[in-house]
Parts: C-alpha cells; sequence; structure tokens
C-alpha cells in the first residue's frame, strides 16, 4: 500500500508516507494498551517503531526530522518494553563524557540468572532497529538480550572524546558482569551485518564471551590488504592470513548468502584455515534455493536469525559438570547498577 503511494523520485512522498502508516499503527497500539490488549499493543508498538525508522532511511545528516523520528522511535520501543513480561529495562552507561543506551529484555523462561546474548550492528543501527530484528527469537529462545547504541567508528577517530567502539562494547560487558541475575559464563555477542567485524575484534580478546556470531576476521583481513596494496603495492608481503580470528578462544559462527558481498570460495578458506589452526568456528552459507542468500539474510531474514539462536541456544547450554566453572576476575568500571562512568586518563592509558 505504501510502496504504490511512493512517488518516484520525490523523496518527500517516502517520508511521509512511512511517517503516515506508523503515526496510524501508533494510535492503534495506544487504544490497544488503553484497552486492555497489552500483546496487541506491544506488537503494534514494534510496527510503528519500524516504519518510524523506515522513514528516517535516507534523510541526509543534518536534517532535524532524523532527530525528531529517533525520539518518536525511543517512545515506541519504550512502550513496548513496558508491556513486556518481565518488564524491559532502558539502560545507560557513562563512558568518558559520551551517555549511550541499551535495551535489555528478559525472557519469562529464563533462568533467575539468565544467559544474555549481546547485538550489535552496523554504524547506521540502532538499539531500536536491533530490538524489532531480534527481540522475538531471544524471547522464544529463552535468554536475556541485550540491544546497543554505539558511537559510530568515524566519530572515534575525529573526537579524542569519543572511545572506539571495541572498548565501548567492553565497557557493556562489565555492566552485565556487575548484574545477579546475568549469568557471567554464558554471555554471547551478535555482530549483525557489517557489525560482525566489530563482534571478531572483541571475540579476539575478551575472555568473558561464551560464543560469538561475527565475520571471523574477514574483513578487517580484507581491509589490511587492501590499504597495503595502495600503498606499497599488490606484491607487499604480509603478515600471515586471519591473524585475528586465531586468537578467538570460544566458539564462534560466521554467517553468508551465496549472493553475499563476500566470495563463498572466500569465505570457505578462512573457514578451513581457522579450523585447522584450533579456532572453534562452524560456517554456515545460505543457498538460493533454501532462501536467506543475500547479504544479512535480507531475501529471508528470519530463516538466518533462527539458524544464529539456535546455534546460540546450543553453545549456551553448559555441561553439568563444568557448572563451577569460573571466569577470570576483572576490574568492573560499574559507578552505580545503570551507569558506568571510565576515567578519560585511565581510558587512554588502557587504549
Amino acid at each position: 500500500m505504501v510502496a504504490g503511494k511512493i512517488v518516484v523520485g520525490d523523496d518527500e512522498s517516502w517520508i511521509s508516507e512511512w511517517r503516515a502508516l506508523a503515526d496510524r499503527i501508533a494510535r492503534r497500539a495506544r487504544l490497544s494498551s488503553a484497552n486492555g490488549h497489552s500483546a496487541t499493543a506491544a506488537n503494534e508498538w514494534l510496527r510503528a517503531l519500524n516504519y518510524y525508522r523506515a522513514a528516517a532511511a535516507f534523510l541526509v545528516s543534518g536534517d532535524p526530522r532524523i532527530i525528531e523520528l529517533s525520539h518518536i522511535a525511543q517512545s515506541c520501543a519504550t512502550a513496548f518494553l513496558e508491556l513486556l513480561s518481565p518488564r524491559g529495562e532502558v539502560l545507560e552507561i557513562c563512558v568518558g563524557s559520551n551517555l549511550l543506551q541499551g535495551y535489555l529484555i528478559r525472557s519469562s523462561a529464563a533462568p533467575r540468572r539468565s544467559p544474555v546474548i549481546v547485538a550489535i550492528g552496523h554504524e547506521r543501527d540502532t538499539k531500536e532497529d536491533l530490538l524489532v530484528r531480534f527481540q522475538s527469537h531471544a524471547i522464544a529462545s529463552g535468554v536475556s538480550l541485550l540491544v546497543l547504541d554505539l558511537p559510530q567508528e568515524m566519530e572515534c577517530f575525529q573526537d579524542r572524546h569519543v572511545h572506539h567502539q571495541s572498548m565501548v562494547l567492553r565497557c557493556w560487558l562489565d555492566y552485565l558482569l556487575s548484574r545477579d541475575d546475568v549469568d557471567a559464563r554464558r554471555i554471547a555477542l551478535i555482530g549483525d551485518g557489517l557489525g560482525g567485524a566489530l563482534a571478531t575484534r572483541v571475540a579476539a580478546t575478551e575472555t568473558t564471551l561464551a560464543a560469538a556470531v561475527c565475520d571471523g576476521g574477514f574483513w578487517d583481513d580484507v581491509e589490511q590488504r587492501y590499504v597495503a596494496a595502495s600503498l606499497f603495492g599488490s606484491g607487499t608481503r604480509l603478515s600471515p592470513p586471519y591473524k585475528l580470528a586465531r586468537q578467538i578462544k570460544c566458539p564462534c559462527l560466521v554467517v553468508m548468502g551465496e549472493h553475499d558481498y563476500a566470495k563463498e570460495e572466500d569465505i570457505t578458506a578462512l573457514h578451513e584455515h581457522c579450523r585447522a589452526a584450533g579456532v572453534p568456528m562452524d560456517l554456515k552459507i545460505f543457498k538460493e534455493e533454501e532462501t536467506g542468500s543475500s547479504h544479512r539474510q535480507l531475501d529471508n531474514p528470519s530463516i538466518g536469525r533462527q539458524f544464529i539462536f539456535d546455534w546460540l541456544t546450543d553453545q549456551l547450554r553448559l555441561d553439568r559438570k563444568k557448572e563451577t566453572l569460573t571466569i577470570p576476575s576483572r576490574k568492573s568500571c560499574v559507578k552505580n547498577p545503570l551507569q558506568i562512568a571510565i576515567d578519560d586518563t585511565r581510558t587512554a592509558s588502557r587504549a
């Protein structure tokens, strides 16, 4: 219906039509909530959130409607979280001078000390986008889900007060470790799409992760080779391939489609190299006939997410003989239950 109303070449029609649809659904959500139909209202709030995000998809940087639509989407997410049972949480951490937010939801089927899956995306993904994508799979799997806003990588280079994404993610992990309702031995990480590169960097150095869905260091390796060839010529001698991936100790999963950005033979070579090096890496390539064969399984996202959560569920089931396993102690930067503060001087020295 909306696609039929959008005028080709008219950017404003894209924004107005998606926003009008989101407004209608948000009104239905409020009415359902007022009438006590919580399940319907929660579903409508998620749909409205998704369409407000669609309306903002092609707005250029600096357009004031980006902030406006972002705030509306956040209000939809908050309304959704309040209708969950158990109720979802809006979390805030302060890293240096930056206040970052995340959403934490908990499945009613989760044990008291719950496994947690942390989801991150690429630079344009928000915690609202990730909430829409993963909340139903997490709830059905009986785990908690933390979705995050991370500073954009470009900001990290341009502003010395913005801390590197990897460090921010580790601060969120510190926060989870401080909670008594989190099973510290069963924290997993999903890097959705191009967020898989960041997930690999963290999995290669983070000892607290039980499992990770990442790119296995593929894009970091491609970037290294591209930069080296650009600066020093194609015959430049490089460090051994997949150096980052070979540092991963936890089980990891690489997921791609047959028609993804990377070539299937390159990903297969990565997998074979890492398995031979002892890296506990699994590989899933979705073929065209089963769908899910495009980047991030966008032609059938459900099949990709179901596979990922099934794999994670298997990895997070601990052997009863290992119930006494403890994780290495680490100095937490938690200042209070919902806020983490990092001293800039200590941060600089760690970096």
